[in-house]
């Protein structure tokens, strides 16, 4: 990383160069073998070397130290020119590396929370089975574990299926998570678009939160039964939009509800509309609810505020895939119930149209 960063100025200037901080610490290095073994003798601030065909210099302050290499021909004839871009490296040095220090701390948080996921996500999954098959049994069941867990199976088919979907939502997400980290934090995404039938698409998805709406006795109603619209998108990346879209409908429903999804097509693109009465969000809060970091007012009262990233990563792969997520809240329907105010909100997602 730090690396590439540092090397356009390097090809800009056709010059080798070792930075290193006052604490002996090297910030970046591009110099060759022949560089490295005169680099002691390197003491001022342009001298040339190798029979006159390089020349060299070392410039400090406070926080760094940066030694130079050029064989190019404008530098070698006029060593003011050189002691300038000695200068001028110097000089840019600590904002250069600052913006190297908070991309890469941006970089380990996004790997952080990754990895906090998934270990959440798998210790789910675990405690799924173990509700189910207590570890302790299992352990004592050693070549008899088969027939141990066939036998509960048999005398709790509900509970196993439960466990089963919920474990499969577990494994899903974690699908999401990796798909999430290689599609928006790397600098040229894989990106394979095709035409898709984006009814059965949504229902792949859809399958896996269908126990979380049984839950809070959501009536599920789904358009678009005959399948005929198509659209343009990579369909990894869509999966984790849609799945964000879901979670988030399904955590912020209004029980005893309907949650009515169409897919219309719209003058420009393909439109997948979710409708539902879900917790308020405020004038103040629609322009920047799809921000990375923001849960809504009301979601923070109720405990159910995440960390406020799914909608944000939701619009940015639609936006990597041409597409479009927007909301509209209908203010004149609030409503409180229990102690929570709930309005009705319409969230469209906008994909290209099939070709």
């Amino acid at each position: 990383m730090k690396n590439l960063q540092w090397a356009w100025v390097s090809n800009l200037m056709n010059v080798r160069y070792r930075i290193t901080k006052s604490d002996d610490k090297i910030v970046f290095c591009s110099l060759n073998k022949i560089d490295l073994s005169v680099l002691a003798e390197v003491r001022s601030q342009s001298s040339t070397y190798n029979n006159g065909k390089t020349r060299a210099g070392v410039l400090s302050n406070a926080e760094y130290t940066v030694v130079a290499f050029t064989d190019s021909k404008e530098y070698l004839k006029s060593s003011k020119i050189f002691k300038t871009e000695l200068r001028y490296i110097l000089n840019s040095t600590n904002f250069i590396n600052k913006i190297i220090e908070e991309s890469s701390k941006e970089k380990n948080k996004s790997t952080s929370r990754l990895i906090h996921n998934l270990t959440s996500l798998n210790a789910h999954n675990i405690q799924e089975f173990y509700s189910l098959v207590p570890q302790e049994n299992v352990s004592r069941k050693m070549g008899k574990q088969v027939g141990y867990v066939k036998k509960i199976v048999e005398k709790e088919p509900e509970e196993t299926a439960m466990a089963m979907l919920k474990m499969a939502k577990n494994n899903a997400a974690m699908k999401v998570e990796f798909s999430v980290f290689k599609k928006l934090f790397d600098l040229n995404p894989d990106l394979r678009a095709t035409n898709h039938n984006v009814h059965k698409v949504l229902m792949n998805v859809f399958y896996l939160f269908f126990p979380d709406f049984t839950d809070k006795n959501v009536k599920v109603i789904i358009g678009d039964t005959d399948n005929k619209y198509m659209a343009y998108f990579d369909y990894e990346s869509i999966h984790v939009a849609f799945y964000h879209m879901i979670e988030n409908a399904a955590k912020y429903i209004k029980p005893d509800t309907e949650f009515k999804v169409d897919i219309v097509k719209g003058i420009k693109k393909t439109e997948i509309i979710f409708d539902m009465n879900s917790t308020q969000i405020t004038q103040e809060e629609v322009n920047i609810i799809f921000e990375e970091g923001v849960s809504g007012k009301l979601a923070y009262q109720t405990g159910k505020s995440g960390d406020g990233i799914g909608l944000s990563r939701a619009k940015k792969i639609l936006e990597l895939n041409n597409g479009l997520l927007s909301v509209k809240p209908y203010y004149d329907t609030a409503i409180i119930t229990m102690g929570v105010t709930f309005q009705r909100n319409v969230f469209t997602m906008a994909l290209p149209h099939g070709k």
